[in-house]
């Protein structure tokens, strides 16, 4: 079944050493809900175009979104139904890199003066090691009869959730964009080591016109191997940072936190709770403050800045 017009209404970060590798953060798509376009473990989506998507391998599709305006969507194609092709009008494979799942996004259908996919699928925030940090994840084209899909790289410094294009510094794929294509998966590696030692969201950005589906399977984000207190201080986040009450303080790996102290400058305790995720500083000065989170694995330090 040709591509269809339908316009009727994370996380496991584990680690392991190789080649001198330690693993920050992987996904590979397939503890998520089926068909989900947000709200799937901390990645954010984002669709910029706001346009209704195709759809394809099937005659009536009936999965849950589809055709809808969407950025990146879930898809487990056993469950849609869908079926693949090798010869004909249309080629076309389904099939995820690994496992039962990959993120996918539909091309836009055209229209209202929009040609082409503004749509991004933004990683968790994620601490850089020192040095050897490297995204990889592997892309491929559902279709070879439409063209290549098109996407860039970019990175958001922060924890936030980032709102537009304009949130991003592009790092690959521009001006000319990076090219997925069919019918086998390649994967992309890429260097973060402009950002070493900061916390970064990931975005990938599909800018497609008019093709198909562009998937991506089996994400990574790895360093060189960490010491025991910056494999530790990895596996935390705290955001927003810099702020001005609420900070929230998240790990990938649920490990059991103790409690926060938090210091100025000269070592003094300012502010000690026995919180775990929560701790508001308003009524601290405007400054650079230190907060030492106690958890189960051992201490870890956190710089923070109070606006």
């Amino acid at each position: 079944m040709k591509k269809t017009l339908l316009f009727a209404g994370l996380l496991m970060g584990t680690f392991f050493s190789s080649n001198a590798q330690t693993t920050l953060f992987e996904d590979s798509f397939d503890t998520y809900t089926d068909f989900a376009i947000s709200g799937f473990g901390q990645w954010q989506t984002l669709d910029i175009d706001l346009r209704p998507t195709y759809t394809g391998g099937l005659a009536d599709p009936a999965w849950p979104n589809a055709g809808a305006p969407q950025a990146f969507q879930i898809f487990n194609p056993t469950a849609a139904g869908v079926t693949n092709a090798s010869t004909g009008d249309e080629t076309r494979n389904f099939d995820p890199r690994t496992g039962l799942k990959c993120a996918v996004a539909w091309n836009a259908v055209p229209g209202g003066g929009i040609t082409a996919n503004e749509d991004w699928l933004i990683s968790p925030p994620v601490t850089l090691g020192a040095s050897a940090n490297e995204v990889r994840f592997w892309v491929k084209a559902l279709s070879g009869s439409y063209g290549a899909e098109r996407y860039r790289i970019g990175v958001y410094v922060g924890t936030g959730n980032p709102t537009s294009s304009a949130n991003f510094t592009i790092i690959a794929g521009s001006p000319t964009s990076l090219t997925a294509t069919y019918p086998n998966w390649a994967e992309r590696v890429q260097s973060l080591d402009a950002y070493s030692g900061q916390t970064i969201r990931i975005g990938i950005q599909c800018v497609s016109a008019d093709v198909y589906m562009f998937m991506i399977d089996d994400f990574k984000v790895t360093t060189a191997t960490l010491g025991r207190e910056d494999f530790l201080a990895s596996k935390f986040s705290v955001f927003p940072n810099p702020a001005t009450d609420i900070i929230s303080i998240t790990n990938h790996d649920a490990i059991a936190i103790n409690s926060i102290t938090i210091t100025d400058l000269n070592g003094r305790i300012v502010k000690n709770t026995n919180s775990a995720e929560q701790i508001n500083v308003s009524d601290l000065s405007a400054g650079v403050y230190m907060m030492n989170i106690a958890s189960e694995q051992g201490t870890t330090v956190k710089k923070i800045i109070k606006k």
